[in-house]
Parts: structure tokens; sequence; C-alpha cells
């Protein structure tokens, strides 16, 4: 008896929670790692699966359930950690029903023929109460693309008396006798479907509700009187500031550009950019926006010289000759192999020949290509990489890789070195005369009338075309709004930043207070000018502006701004701080190795469920970009022998913000998920590095609970910091470095060096910390 309740002592500590905790995260993140270096079935079965992973998870929910028994939360009426803390447990007892109950599987239909198995993922095949006949399957792509826009299942479903025609498509799933149908692939041939097939009616239902009163728990916790965020706030503005800053500078260094060739007018390529092009992936879009991406796939700059990147591609297009000799193509950050090295970082196209024309890269190419992709080094990837350029350069040199022109009765549009016989049933050689004879005018009114001519063919055989979009793309590309607004918000954070500190410690505080307000008044201006530039993007895709890395880090500096204006009423310090990180996320963003070309969506992103869900849960690293922010100056402040309370303050009181957006954020993809392909949960890395980073948060936001630590800000400040390597793990270390479904592979630029360097300098950072702050404590 004594050893039992030794033990259910021992599950009432929070010291208690904050190891098992520690212990799911390890366990949880080793799993990611497994998967990427086996696979996910060796994860399930090492980690997720095994004996102790379930046994972990129940001492959890014992743990939370007697930890609010001790509280007393339900006689003290603290209803917001009542719901939160039953909710967890209430999630983990649907997934264990899942686990134990749920079924799963697929069905493979042909056209005209009837299925009611399905295979399960042992590999069993499994008798259905209903069967399923697939009449058609249609595959819809973008307009002149082969990039799949949808693909849905036309279905006759009987189930006991009932017939029923349905169609099944992503996002739009079929319900039969508690059973699930989801689109989940089709054959190449197109004649034959993929279905998913799912029955857990319990176990969802359970998680739901756990998730709706975890939610619930978070938002009444925020709110409630006497709750820990209402308490912080009521403490800001009235704690004691002694702070210290270290002054930094920036230093620009302008970069050495090339000589380089006479291009058309300004006011010619002006006109030569609002010509319309069909892209690789069907979408409509004016060449100014291709000519931008084409430049930066090739020289990785946007610009070439003295020359805009529509001036360079009317070069390429009409002087092969000239572009043929320009150093134009990068070469790339990592060594090419030994048998392929250049001289310089840029190589131009004839470089690459040698006198009697053969390709110098090809046995190469051949010999790479012939490896798996998993077998390839970084060399023999930059080699391919090169490869891909010169294939781009020598297309358009040919006046191919441009399909300016549509072709009547066809979604297909044409370049002008297209197959002359497809093009002749069309178009007439005048009007390729004329598009190069437009390029190469010397009179620029000429040259424009010859383009406005093109243009008008365009339209005309165009008719579904939106002139005003397309005037919103080339607006959008002139603005450079994300441009104008890193450099503003790096710029205005700094002054505020001073003027604050001047506003505390300077003798004319009255005028400093006033410099700070209009300083922040420009930040408000610059942040209203990036929401709209985010609401333009979002017009011109038609979708919502967050579907990619380059849009992601665009809403992160969007949030992170967002997030200091919450706080700027209570602390200019914290818009400062807010400003200067918004600002260095939008300068990452601006960085070649992120690409912000808009791209149509695959079917599977065409979900309400998926735009709520990455907008609440990205805006959640806004916030948790404050708190590292805040750390960091606290740590800094520590060293200087100065107490920082105020941005500790602010720091908690966003992390709790950012810790409710997360988890709500990771509820609203569970439903996504479940909506689009049949389960809310899969340990897919994504899923799991969002858990892991809810986790780091939670315990963070208890440390105070336990009084050693609560006494030591110092271990707050560190926890803030080292929190935010968990969402930068889940942000880029899983979308580059692991596999799973959000998983886009190694990204040319983003080296693991520069993560190991700045992990390098935080631990630098608060090592110097410590003993100045130990120090400290025992002079004191």
């Amino acid at each position: 008896m004594n050893l039992l309740n030794d033990i259910r002592i021992l599950l009432t500590r929070w010291s208690t929670a904050f190891v098992l905790l520690g212990v799911l995260a390890v366990a949880m993140a080793g799993a990611t790692l497994i998967e990427a270096g086996m696979n996910l079935q060796a994860a399930r079965g090492i980690i997720y699966n095994a004996w102790w992973f379930d046994l972990l998870l129940l001492l959890l929910c014992v743990n939370f359930m007697l930890i609010g028994r001790r509280l007393n939360l339900w006689s003290r009426r603290r209803w917001g950690a009542l719901l939160l803390h039953y909710g967890f447990v209430v999630i983990l007892a649907g997934a264990f029903i899942t686990h134990m109950w749920g079924e799963e599987g697929y069905m493979h239909i042909r056209e005209g023929e009837t299925a009611r198995r399905m295979m399960t993922p042992d590999r069993k095949v499994q008798t259905l109460p209903f069967s399923v006949t697939l009449n058609r399957f249609t595959l819809h792509r973008y307009h002149g693309s082969q990039s799949p826009s949808s693909y849905e299942s036309d279905v006759t479903i009987r189930y006991r008396d009932d017939v029923s025609h349905r169609k099944i498509y992503m996002n739009n799933i079929a319900r039969v006798g508690g059973y699930r149908l989801y689109q989940s692939s089709y054959d190449p041939d197109e004649q034959g479907t993929i279905l998913s097939v799912n029955h857990d009616p319990v176990g969802t239902a359970v998680s739901y509700a756990g998730y709706f009163l975890l939610i619930a728990g978070l938002i009444v916790a925020l709110c409630q009187k006497g709750s820990r965020f209402r308490t912080l706030y009521a403490k800001l503005g009235k704690a004691t500031l002694v702070v210290l800053f270290a002054g930094s500078s920036v230093v620009a260094v302008a970069a050495a550009r090339p000589a380089t060739p006479g291009g058309i007018a300004p006011e010619t390529a002006e006109r030569f950019g609002r010509l319309l092009l069909q892209s690789s992936d069907g979408r409509i879009e004016p060449v100014d926006s291709y000519a931008s991406e084409i430049l930066r796939k090739l020289y990785h700059r946007d610009s070439y010289g003295n020359l805009n990147a529509n001036q360079v591609l009317a070069g390429i297009l009409t002087d092969r000759q000239t572009w043929g000799r320009e150093p134009i193509l990068y070469i790339g950050q990592n060594p090419l192999p030994e048998e392929a090295c250049f001289p310089d970082k840029y190589v131009s196209f004839d470089a690459m020949f040698d006198d009697r024309g053969d390709y110098r890269l090809k046995k190469q190419v051949e010999t790479i290509y012939a490896k798996p992709p998993a077998h390839r080094t970084k060399p023999e990837q930059t080699l391919l990489k090169l490869d891909e350029k010169v294939n781009i350069l020598y297309a358009l040199l040919n006046g191919q890789m441009f399909p300016i022109f549509p072709v009547a009765g066809s979604q297909r549009w044409i370049s002008p070195g297209d197959d002359r016989t497809e093009a002749d049933t069309v178009l007439t050689p005048r009007l390729f005369a004329a598009f190069r004879n437009a390029l190469t005018q010397t009179d620029p009114q000429a040259a424009g009338r010859a383009l406005d001519a093109i243009r008008q063919y365009q339209q005309a055989r165009t008719p579904s075309l939106q002139p005003l979009r397309i005037e919103a793309e080339i607006l959008y590309n002139r603005a450079d709004i994300f441009r104008i607004s890193f450099r503003a918000y790096l710029i205005l954070g700094g002054i505020l930043l001073v003027t604050a500190l001047r506003g505390m410690f300077g003798k004319n505080k009255r005028r400093a207070t006033l410099a700070a307000r209009v300083v922040s008044i420009a930040i408000f201006i610059v942040f209203a000018l990036h929401t709209f530039g985010l609401g333009l993007r979002s017009y011109i895709s038609g979708h919502a502006p967050w579907t990619n890395a380059y849009e992601s880090m665009v809403y992160v500096a969007w949030a992170t701004v967002l997030s200091g204006i919450v706080f700027a009423r209570r602390s200019k310090l914290a818009l400062a701080l807010a400003a200067l990180l918004g600002g260095v996320v939008l300068f990452v963003s601006n960085l070649n190795w992120l690409d912000p070309q808009i791209t149509p969506l695959v079917p599977v992103l065409k979900s309400y469920w998926l735009m709520i869900h990455v907008s609440v849960i990205t805006a959640s690293y806004g916030f948790f970009g404050i708190c590292a922010a805040c750390g960091i100056a606290s740590l800094i402040a520590t060293i200087a022998g100065k107490n920082l309370a105020e941005l500790r303050i602010i720091n908690e009181m966003a992390m709790l913000v950012g810790l409710v957006l997360l988890t709500t954020g990771i509820f609203f993809g569970a439903v996504w998920a479940n909506e689009s392909w049949g389960r809310y949960w899969g340990w897919d890395p994504k899923e799991t590095w969002a858990l892991i980073t809810m986790i780091v948060y939670a315990v963070t936001t208890h440390l105070h609970f336990i009084p050693r630590l609560n006494t030591n800000p110092l271990v707050f400040d560190v926890m803030s910091v080292v929190g935010f390597s968990t969402v930068l793990m889940t942000f880029f270390g899983v979308n580059y470095y692991l596999s799973g479904l959000h998983s886009y592979g190694k990204s040319e630029g983003f080296s693991p060096e520069i993560v190991l360097a700045a992990g390098a300098g935080v631990l630098v950072l608060v090592a110097v910390a410590a003993v100045r702050y130990h120090k400290n404590k025992k002079t004191s």
C-alpha cells in the first residue's frame, strides 16, 4: 500500500508531468528521425505502437487528472484549467478507441467494375457491408497543363436496400453505414480509381470532443478573471525597468555588377511585360512575372547589371549570339565535381560546349541520372541543377518555353520557336515575324504598337481572361511590397528601439515618447502595406496566401508584427522587437532559395479547413517569434547585470496567446486531414513536430508552478529561446530534411551549417548569461 501511495503522490506533482512530457517529446522526435532513416513502419514498430509508449500516454492521463483533483479546480471554479486538462485526457481516449477498433483500408476499382472489399494496411482483405460501382473517373487539369486540378469518381453505392449515386472527389467524401469513402488516387491510364475507406465513428467523435474541450479550456484560461494571462496583463506597465542594450550596425556592401549588353528601351520592356503567357502549370500570367521567375532561376538575382528581367528575357529571345556569351548561369553554392569545374561563380551558355560543339557535361549528367536520387552527392546535385539551367536557356535562345500565342479552339498556347506545322494552322508567319521585329525596333513607339497588337490578339482568342487580375499582378510585381516592407520594418524597428529607451532613461522623456509614437504610427502604416500585399497576392492567385514556403514566411512576418501591435499600447519595446523580427523574417523570404512564384493549388489543398488550419497555426509562430526575441533581449540584459521584468511579462503573455493559436491550428489540421483522407492523426513528421512544439511551450508556461524554477527568471528566458527551435524544426526542418507528406526535398541555399552556427551562438549567449546571473546572485 505504501508503494501505491508513493506512486499516487508522485503522479500528482508538476515535476512528474514535466518529465513525462519531456520523455514523450524526445520519443516522438526520435520516431521522426527513424522514419526519415528507415520508414514509417519502423517508427511505428519501435515507438508509436510500442507498449511503453502506450503506458507513457496512460501515465500522462492519470497525472493530469490527479493534478486537477489536487488543485481543486472544480471547487475553485478554474474552468479553463479544468477543461484543458480533461480535454487532453479525452483526446487520448479517442486515440485509444481509434487504435483498438478503428478500421481503414482502400478500394481499387476500374471503370464499369463493382467492388465490396478493401485492402487493409496489413495487406488483409476485408469484406464491406456495401458495394461500390465506378461509373466514370474524371481527371481535370489546369488549362494547358498536365498538373491535376481535381479528380473525381462517379460511383453507385448499394447498401442494404438503398441505391445512391455519388460523386467522390478530394475534400468531398461519401458516407455509408458508418463508413467514409475518400478520393485517394487513380490509375495512370485514368480508367480506375483508388478510394480510401475509414470506419471510426466513435473514436472520431471522442477525439473531436477532446479537441473542443482543450481549445475551450485554453480560451477560457486566457479570459477568465484571475487567470495567469489576466494577472500578467494587470502587471504590465507597472514593472520596474532597468535596461541596457548594445548597439548594432548593418553595413551594406554593393555587389559588383557585370558589364551588360544593350537592351530594349524601358518603355518597350514595360509593354513587353504586359503580354500574357501560359506557364508550365497552365496558369495565364503576364510576361513580367515569367521573366522574373526565369532570371531568378538562371541568375539567382532580380536584375542583370542595369537590365531588368523583361529586358534580359527580350534579349535572350532575339539575340542568340550576344546572350550566348553572357555569364548568366549561376553555378551554385556547392562545388561541382572535379571533372566539371568552372573557374567562376557564373558561366555562359557557350562555355558549356567545347570547340567541336559537344556538351561538356553530357557524360557526367548521364552518369548521375543513372544513380538513385538518394545516392547523389551534393556536387552531383549542383551539376544537375546547372544542367537544368542550360536546358532552359537553350530553349529560350531558340524561341521555345515562351508560349504567348493561344491556339484557336484549344486551351494550349505555343511559343514562337515551336513546330511551325502546328503553328501555321492557327497563325501566320507574319505574326511570328512581328513579334521579333517588335523587340528589335529602335523606335519605342513602333515597338509598342506591335506588342499591343499581339496583346490584342491574345485577348481576342482568350475571352475568359481577367484583365483586372493581370493588371493587379503587374502592380504586385512593380510595387515589390514585401521587399519595401522588410527594409522599413528593420529601419523603423531600430529607431523605435532607440527612442523607447531614450524615453525611459533620457533627460527629455516627453520628446522621446512623442517620437516613439510617431515611429509606431509609421510601423502601423507599413503593416497596412504588408497586409495589402498579402491581400493582393491572394487576389492574383485565387487562394489564401500561405500555401508554400515563401508565402508562409511572408505570413509569419505579418503575424509577428501583429503580435507586437497587440502589445504596443503597453510596451513600445515589444513593438520594436516585433518590427525588427518581422523585418528579418521578410528578409529571409526574399532570399533566392525561397521561390516567390505564384502557382495553382494541388487538389488536396483546396479545402477551407486547410486555409483555417494554416492561417491559425502559422500565426502562432509570430507570437513565438516575439517570445524568442524577448528571451534573447532578457539574456543580453542579464549579461549586462540588469533585470528586464517588462519583457518577461510580454514574453509569457505572447507565449500563452501563441499556445492557444497553435493548439487550435493543430485541431483544425486534424479536421482537415480527417475530411481529406480519412484520418485525423497519422504521426506524420509535420504533425508530430507541431505536437512537440505544443508540449515544449505548454511546459514553459507552467514553469511558475515549481517554486525553484519560478524564482529563477533565467530558466524562462532560456526556454523561450530554445522553444523557438522546435518552431523552426516544424516550419523548415520537416519540410526540407525529413520524410513525410510535408517533405519537399532539400532546398539549395538552406544550409544546415547556418542552423548549427545559430545554435552555437545561442548556446554561448545562454552560457555567458548563466555565469553572470549566478555571479550577480551571489553578490546580491
